[in-house]
């Protein structure tokens, strides 16, 4: 069963990189390779990572809709950045070294949505390991409002894109939270509406990145943060979710900590 069917439609991709060419390469391919009725507007911005990137983003033909190289304040700035430059119907943060998981994904996303300006989605991942390693395919369906802001049901952020007019309600991303800024973005945006939940693969997200190797301990503590900045609680009751939050993060860290204690004893 196919999705419905828009007028032309122009999404807007926003890659931010920073002193990494070989995976800018990978995301400017994979954008390139994207088929279908959409146009598909590419915005890089980069942190000013020296002449080779310049270099390389001067080279390309065609150029892309946007791009610069001058110093920012990280990466939120950044991607604040590139979403002002945007001029498409729907938008996609998709970063250096991250890749849409094959030419359709773009138009598969774009006809999951009724209303594509006023309404998101997201769909899978593919997480990939340092080494190139396929570690399996990571989504979260259907959607719950009370176990995503509990941390049970985490959306990737890479896979996740926006209507013009919702992006524009929710404002830019809050470059004082520190690493988390994306979830609190998606968490304005579910309390916003309900997100299309795109039961596909739609990008392969490098796992190796900063936001993905934190400790399980500040994780949670931003979870907890997310709460108070946005005024929601999943039962309700701050005291006795922080509470519940607690005890999920130190059941956690302890299955983590003894995993690869009980790997080497099977392994004997």
């Amino acid at each position: 069963m196919t999705g419905p069917t828009h007028p032309t439609l122009t999404v807007s991709v926003v890659t931010i990189s920073f002193r990494d060419l070989a995976g800018l390469r990978k995301t400017v391919d994979s954008v390139r390779s994207q088929r279908g009725s959409s146009n598909v507007e590419h915005i890089v911005i980069d942190g000013n990572s020296g002449p080779d990137v310049v270099e390389y983003l001067t080279s390309l033909d065609p150029q892309p809709f946007r791009w610069v190289s001058e110093p920012d304040n990280g990466r939120y700035d950044a991607m604040n950045k590139g979403l002002s430059m945007a001029t498409g119907d729907v938008l996609w943060l998709m970063h250096s070294g991250d890749i849409f998981s094959d030419p359709g994904a773009i138009e598969a996303a774009v006809t999951s949505l009724s209303a594509p300006r006023a309404q998101w989605g997201y769909g899978k991942v593919r997480r990939i390991g340092e080494a190139g390693e396929d570690l399996g395919e990571w989504g979260f369906s259907p959607f719950d409002l009370t176990a995503f802001a509990s941390g049970r049901g985490a959306i990737p952020h890479q896979a996740s894109y926006f209507g013009a007019d919702i992006s524009r309600e929710l404002g830019s991303y809050d470059e004082t939270f520190g690493l988390a800024a994306d979830q609190l973005y998606i968490f304005n945006a579910a309390l916003h509406s309900a997100p299309v939940v795109l039961d596909r693969v739609v990008c392969d997200f490098d796992t190796s990145g900063a936001g993905t190797v934190r400790p399980i301990k500040e994780n949670f503590a931003d979870l907890r943060r997310a709460w108070d900045s946005v005024g929601y609680y999943p039962s309700g009751n701050r005291r006795r979710d922080r509470a519940k939050s607690r005890v999920l993060e130190y059941l956690t860290r302890t299955i983590v900590a003894v995993k690869p204690v009980v790997s080497r004893l099977r392994s004997r």
